[in-house]
């Protein structure tokens, strides 16, 4: 049985604890306990008498994803507070030796050593149960190198070997720089760095990478490489043949002693053993230089551009969202992926659209009917709305991507099927927070209209709005008419008002709504829509109207806490639908009505 883990993209550090205190060390046994004294110090605030603990060291991003040249910063400019230890094993602990007991018990006594109080820099690897692909797909969408699997029976083992799997997003290993050519304009900086591995004690040569740095780093590399430059190449004369490195001119390669590793990602092998598409991830000065090798295939296929279900995607570099760099083709990605979920939301449904040709910051607009552009996107039947044109519905994943192809954003539902058209099968509350509301208040709110509801006796289901907002739903069975279920929505809404002045509001309008929340009830008219449960935001950040449990409310950070980004990984750990009984709830307002009356 095998247990998956996120792959971080930093360096190896085993922590050696020994009477409380903390000594650091690489996989080659370097001490870098003075590299990192803030890290040692928050390692022994454990208060672990005796222990040796292994893990990753990796500094975040904005978005939570490791960045390798930001960890590089943080250790040679000696300004290490952002440094966080991630640890995933454990080979000694209270005097016991315990490499030779299987992963999962080595596991259980980490999570008894790393506790929720622990110091926030020193983090527990969270292993998951879930199959590999999804997992992968995680990482992917977190922007990780890639995923571990390890055999749950296995002892501890400080290398490579069988019992870990290392499965990669992207092509990624380490490289030995044998030579460099100076940059056009710029001779005090690095052009491109010339790369080679190791077979044995055979140094062959692996192509070039010549992007991925800026110019200070560029700087710090010429000066780091004119320092160990020699006049003959260290591989043989065949493989140094002058000018098959780069597409310089011939004779303008440097050679060096094959001393400096940098980690170097890449598109993928060429026939002649050359790597393709490569970008400079960093120095890696953990790993002796003849240690390097070239690394077996063990990459799953990347997403492709181009959908799988043969949808043409124009211009995916697009970008939709300038706040976030989110693409065009991020967007197709993730219809086409999250569509499982999505589809049952929009099916037999009229489904509105809200395009955004120039991207979120450009002119958006709502469209309401299909156009031949668009396959998979049928037209209903014009009876359903008299004297208008006909509807669009969206109801299979051809027509779901080729929504996105066409730059949709966002997928707005009736409150009504076709099958009956005129009687809505559910009431939706648009908690719609005013100027100077804060995001607990909006929490409360939604607390208060889940009791409100309960006490009239209906059940009902919460989800994000994507934006600022929550919205409360409620199914039922298609009795009544529009106008009907409106008044009654209206009721709800003014009789909040009038009990809980200081929080709700019942009056539309945003001088109306300042420091309360609207709630609004106009969703519930005919023909008005809602963002759809899965549905994107065409606001900064492009998130998703998440559905979620009423026991996730207390914790949620916000209404756009998942986006197109994050939405894909955090549902392919999700096990129960929080909305699993939603479909079967065919409630009446018989009741309700008559209490609201009363």
């Amino acid at each position: 049985m095998l247990t998956k883990e996120l792959k971080w993209d930093g360096y190896r550090l085993l922590a050696r604890i020994e009477d409380g205190r903390v000594r650091l060390f690489t996989r080659n046994g370097h001490d870098w306990t003075h590299k990192m004294p803030t890290l040692a110090e928050a390692v022994e605030q454990l208060g672990i008498g005796e222990a040796w603990l292994d893990g990753e060291i990796v500094v975040l991003d904005a978005h939570g994803a490791p960045d390798f040249n930001a960890l590089q910063n943080a250790m040679d400019s000696g300004r290490n507070s952002e440094i966080v230890y991630f640890v995933f094993d454990v080979p000694y602990s209270g005097g016991m030796d315990l490499r030779a007991v299987p992963w999962a018990a080595r596991r259980a006594c980490l999570r008894g050593l790393i506790r929720p109080d622990a110091p926030q820099r020193i983090r527990l690897s969270q292993d998951f149960d879930v199959p590999a692909a999804q997992m992968l797909e995680a990482a992917r969408a977190m922007r990780l190198e890639g995923i571990v699997a390890k055999r749950v029976d296995a002892p501890y083992v400080s290398a490579r070997s069988d019992s870990w799997l290392k499965l990669k997003g992207s092509r990624r290993q380490e490289f030995v720089v044998i030579g460099f050519t100076d940059r056009t304009n710029a001779p005090n900086e690095v052009g491109s760095l010339l790369l080679g591995y190791f077979d044995g004690e055979v140094l062959h040569h692996a192509g070039n990478v010549g992007t991925g740095w800026d110019h200070r780093t560029g700087n710090d590399l010429h000066t780091r490489l004119k320092a160990i430059e020699i006049d003959k190449p260290p591989v043989n004369t065949e493989e140094a043949k002058p000018g098959r490195w780069s597409r310089r001119a011939a004779g303008s390669e440097r050679w060096v002693r094959p001393e400096l590793v940098v980690e170097v990602q890449f598109g993928e092998w060429t026939p002649e053993g050359r790597v393709r598409h490569a970008i400079y991830k960093g120095l890696r000065t953990d790993k002796p230089a003849t240690q390097v090798i070239r690394e077996p295939d063990a990459v799953a296929a990347p997403v492709s551009k181009k959908p799988a279900t043969d949808i043409k995607v124009t211009n995916p570099e697009r970008v939709i969202d300038p706040t976030t760099g989110l693409r065009k083709i991020d967007v197709v990605r993730y219809y086409e992926s999250v569509a499982d979920w999505l589809l049952p939301h929009l099916k037999n449904r009229p489904v509105s659209l809200v395009r955004a040709p120039d991207g979120i910051t450009g002119e958006l607009f709502f469209q309401k009917h299909p156009e031949s552009k668009m396959p998979g996107v049928r037209a209903l039947d014009p009876a359903l709305w008299p004297d208008h044109g006909a509807l669009l519905a969206v109801d299979n994943v051809q027509a779901l991507v080729a929504a996105a192809q066409m730059n949709v954003i966002e997928f707005h539902t009736w409150n009504s099927t076709t099958k009956s058209i005129n009687k809505p099968d559910r009431v939706v509350f648009d908690l719609d927070p005013g100027d100077g509301v804060s995001w607990k208040e909006v929490q409360e709110s939604a607390q208060l209209m889940h009791a409100m509801l309960d006490a009239l006796g209906l059940k009902c289901w919460l989800k994000t709005s994507g934006g600022k907002g929550l919205h409360v739903v409620v199914p039922l069975a298609p009795r009544l008419d529009y106008a009907e279920v409106k008044a009654f929505s209206k009721a709800v809404v003014e009789h909040m008002a009038r009990t809980i002045p200081q929080k709700f509001v019942a009056v539309p309008g945003a001088k109306n709504r300042v420091g309360k929340i609207f709630v609004d009830y106009l969703r519930n008219g005919h023909a008005a829509t809602t963002a759809s449960a899965f549905s994107a935001r065409s606001r900064p950040g492009l998130g998703v109207s998440m559905p979620i449990s009423w026991d996730q409310l207390q914790g949620l950070k916000s209404s756009a806490q998942w986006t197109i980004a994050n939405a894909r990984e955090y549902l392919s750990f999700v096990k129960d639908d929080p909305w699993g009984d939603y479909w079967g709830a065919k409630q009446t307002l018989t009741a309700a009505r008559k209490a609201l009356r009363d």
